[in-house]
């Protein structure tokens, strides 16, 4: 009997236009600024270390986590993972969307199935038998997902020379990076989609401006020469006027005779060009927003206006900075269950290069360190998970035994001071009473 349910298989296309999208943060420098702070921040050096295989065979080499390491290592480099994921990051923060093309080298595994089953008689783990030999950025603005109700069939790219090629991409094929899940759709979303009519208010002050210069600005003064005035008389006063309109003739004087009145108006003021000023900084500041970004990042492109204390500096690039590392640890995961583990063996991890939260977590266990410490001295009736969770100890690095609280305090953490120190301190008292009874203080 057949499944009660009927699907429909369809390519669901994305509810904005990429091109358009790209198009509009291709163009404005602040949206480009903000791709490339934080793909620098997220995609630091990576670090591989050997994935834990619960079954070891008698023929896996004493060094076999070093050498998947270094094929990992030796797989990254060649594919210039780095640049790769750069890229990729871009289209992630872009369009919501990154999709990596795990290159496969079918005909060859298929010439090298007969070498592979006898040769890992005696040679337990090859690597180079993974069939693995690239991985490929495919545009986010290109492809389209085709799914049904309950799962993605394959993703479709097309050609941006000629639409009307197109590739598929099985789901096994692809790594999906989704930066945002909103309304159950397949697709990522960004804030740029949110952002898009501040992107675009940015860019037309930004046209004003620069229209304003290229068409020659505006004029200075309007001079009105009254009466019936000679048109030779006119080009003299012109000529005049460009002579000490010259900055070595500044603050000159000026005599014009010949007519019966001359009225001079003024038509340029440098602050009425400045009253779109508030609303860019206005715009560019919900960008940034959108993105957590710290005001005092911003700070050298909006100037004094959008400066903040010292204090809200300090939360807000902790804010940033754990959005970051949660980034991270989302490409970690995304790498390391459909790349690194499956075909290496291995997991990658990019290296934290904000230390801020790192210190005040240590000073935190510090602080805690001593009032767990307390309880056990008088013991307080509490079983070991509570100190485990107040010490915030994540349980996967614990091993099986319970806490020792008859222990001996080490270190300064108890206030107890070492027996040794005690008997010089008594040792050095006894000394100075002689010299005390000697040199009475004044007036005793």
């Amino acid at each position: 009997m057949g499944s009660q349910f009927n699907t429909f298989s369809h390519g669901e296309i994305k509810d904005i236009d990429l091109d358009n999208l790209w198009f509009w943060i291709k163009r404005t420098p602040e949206c480009v600024g903000i791709l490339k702070r934080i793909c620098t921040d997220i995609f630091t050096e990576i670090e591989f270390t050997p994935y834990d295989i619960e079954v070891r065979s008698s023929g896996r080499p004493k060094n076999d986590g070093l050498l998947r390491v270094n094929r990992a290592k030796s797989f990254w480099r060649r594919n210039s993972g780095k640049q790769k994921m750069y890229n990729a990051g871009f289209d992630w923060l872009g369009t919501g969307d990154a999709y990596l093309w795990k290159g496969m080298v079918q005909d060859q595994l298929k010439e090298f199935v007969g070498l592979a089953v006898e040769t890992k008689s005696t040679d337990f783990y090859d690597e180079d038998y993974n069939s693995l030999n690239s991985i490929e950025v495919v545009p986010s603005s290109m492809t389209t997902i085709h799914h049904d109700d309950f799962k993605i069939i394959s993703y479709i790219q097309k050609s941006k020379v000629n639409p009307s090629m197109k590739k598929t991409f099985f789901p096994d094929e692809i790594l999906h990076a989704k930066l945002m899940d909103i309304d159950g759709s397949v697709y990522g979303f960004t804030p740029f989609i949110s952002a898009l009519y501040a992107i675009k208010t940015i860019n037309a002050i930004q046209d004003y401006g620069y229209n304003y210069f290229a068409n020659g600005a505006k004029l200075d003064y309007a001079f009105k020469f009254m009466g019936n005035v000679n048109p030779t008389y006119i080009d003299k006063v012109e000529e005049q006027i460009k002579q000490y309109t010259n900055v070595s003739n500044a603050h000159g004087s000026l005599i014009l005779e010949g007519a019966d009145k001359i009225e001079i108006e003024k038509l340029n003021d440098v602050s009425e060009e400045m009253e779109y000023r508030q609303l860019a900084i206005h715009c560019v500041g919900r960008l940034a927003f959108s993105f957590n970004m710290p005001a005092d990042i911003l700070s050298s492109i909006l100037g004094v206006d959008i400066k903040g204390s010292a204090g809200s500096s300090d939360i807000e690039n902790s804010g940033y900075n754990r959005n970051i590392i949660e980034c991270q640890k989302y490409w970690e995961d995304l790498l390391n269950s459909q790349l690194f583990i499956p075909y290496f063996k291995v997991e990658g991890h990019f290296e934290r290069t904000f230390k801020q939260d790192a210190i005040r977590d240590v000073q935190r266990m510090a602080q805690a360190a001593q009032v767990a410490e307390f309880f056990m001295r008088h013991k307080f009736p509490v079983v070991d998970d509570f100190y485990i969770e107040f010490m915030g100890i994540p349980k996967k690095f614990l091993t099986d035994g319970e806490i020792d609280k008859d222990a001996q305090p080490v270190g300064m953490l108890s206030g107890a001071v070492p027996k040794g120190n005690e008997q010089r301190s008594a040792t050095k008292k006894s000394e100075q009473k002689p010299q005390q009874s000697n040199n009475k203080p004044i007036g005793s």
